[in-house]
C-alpha cells in the first residue's frame, strides 16, 4: 500500500522522491530507528509507517528545524494558527519583514517554528542556506499563491511524531544510543560533484575532513552491528571511504532542481551504501 508522506517542509536532497527505490534496500524488520541528518523527515515518515518501530529517535544539528517538528509533535493546533497568520499576510515586502525578524531573533517560540514553515515554503527553490552569520539569506521566491501549509499534512505528521524521541544534536551522538540490530539512516551534506555545489544547512560547510569523520562514525556503528544506509554522491572519495569489501553500494536515480541553471537540473545518479 502506498504510504503518505506528510512532509510540511521543502528542503534540497529530501528523499521523498526516491523512497521507492530506497525501499528496495531496506532490511526486512526494523524495531529501533535512527536518523540524525533529518531534513524534511520524508524517510522517517515512511519508515515510521511501514515498519512502525518500538524507538525512533530523529535528530538534527539545525535548532530551528528540531523546534518545529518538536511544534508539529506537541502543538500543531497552535503552530496552524500562527500559519495562517503568515498566510493571510504574504508578500514579497512581509516576507523580507518576516526574514529580518527571524534573523534577529525578533521571533520566538512556536510563531518562530510558523515563521521558519513560511520562509521555508516562499523563499526561492525551497532552499534553506544561512551565512556566516548564521542568517538565513535566501531571496523571496516567484509563487503566484504559495502553498505555505496543509493543515491536514500537520496533523497527520503530528500523529506519527507521537512518542518519537527528536533531538538537536550532533550525528556523531547517537553512537552511544545504539546497540546490535538497530537500523541508522543517513543522509548527510553530500560528497560535491564539483566546488558550486550546495554542501551545507548551517554556516560551516561539510568539509573533506567532515566526510572523513563520517566515514570513521559509520565505521564505528559497523562494528556494533547495527545497520547502516547512507545516501551519497557517486565520487571518487565516497567509493574510497566505503570500499566494496566492507560495504555494498547500490545505485539510485533521482532529480536535482535546485540548481540556479535550469540545464544543471534533471536525473543523476546516487550511492545508496549500505553495512549489511
Amino acid at each position: 500500500m502506498k504510504k503518505e508522506i506528510p512532509t510540511f517542509l521543502k528542503w534540497a536532497g529530501g528523499k521523498r522522491k526516491l523512497i521507492s527505490q530506497i525501499d528496495q534496500h531496506l532490511p526486512a524488520k526494523i524495531d529501533r530507528y535512527f536518523e540524525p541528518f533529518l531534513g524534511g523527515g520524508a524517510m522517517f515518515f515512511y519508515i515510521k509507517q511501514k515498519y512502525n518501530p518500538s524507538y525512533s529517535c530523529i535528530s538534527d544539528i539545525n535548532k530551528d528545524l528540531i523546534d518545529t517538528f518538536l511544534a508539529v509533535k506537541n502543538n500543531p493546533s497552535r503552530l496552524i494558527k500562527h500559519l495562517n497568520y503568515f498566510k493571510l499576510n504574504n508578500s514579497k515586502e512581509f516576507y523580507y519583514e518576516t526574514r529580518i525578524l527571524f534573523n534577529k531573533s525578533m521571533i520566538k517560540g512556536i510563531k518562530r517554528s510558523a515563521a521558519f514553515i513560511y520562509l521555508n515554503k516562499t523563499c526561492f527553490n525551497g532552499i534553506y542556506r544561512v551565512n556566516s552569520k548564521n542568517e538565513f539569506n535566501v531571496p523571496c521566491g516567484k509563487y503566484d499563491n504559495p502553498e505555505i501549509y496543509q493543515e491536514e499534512t500537520i496533523m497527520f505528521a503530528s500523529e506519527l511524531l507521537k512518542n518519537v524521541d527528536i533531538k538537536c544534536a550532533d550525528y556523531k551522538e547517537i553512537v552511544s544510543l545504539t546497540k546490535e540490530n538497530d537500523f541508522v539512516y543517513l543522509d548527510p551534506c553530500y560528497d560535491p560533484l564539483k566546488k558550486t555545489s550546495f554542501v551545507s544547512y548551517t554556516p560551516n560547510k561539510f568539509s573533506e575532513d567532515d566526510n572523513e569523520k563520517l566515514a570513521y562514525f559509520v565505521a564505528q556503528l559497523k562494528n556494533k552491528d547495527v545497520n547502516v544506509l547512507l545516501s551519497n554522491n557517486i565520487t571518487e572519495n565516497v567509493a574510497r571511504l566505503y570500499p566494496e569489501n566492507q560495504f555494498n553500494k547500490y545505485v539510485v536515480y533521482c532529480s536535482r532542481s535546485i540548481n540556479s541553471v535550469s540545464s544543471g537540473r534533471g536525473k543523476i545518479q546516487e550511492f545508496l551504501i549500505s553495512s549489511y
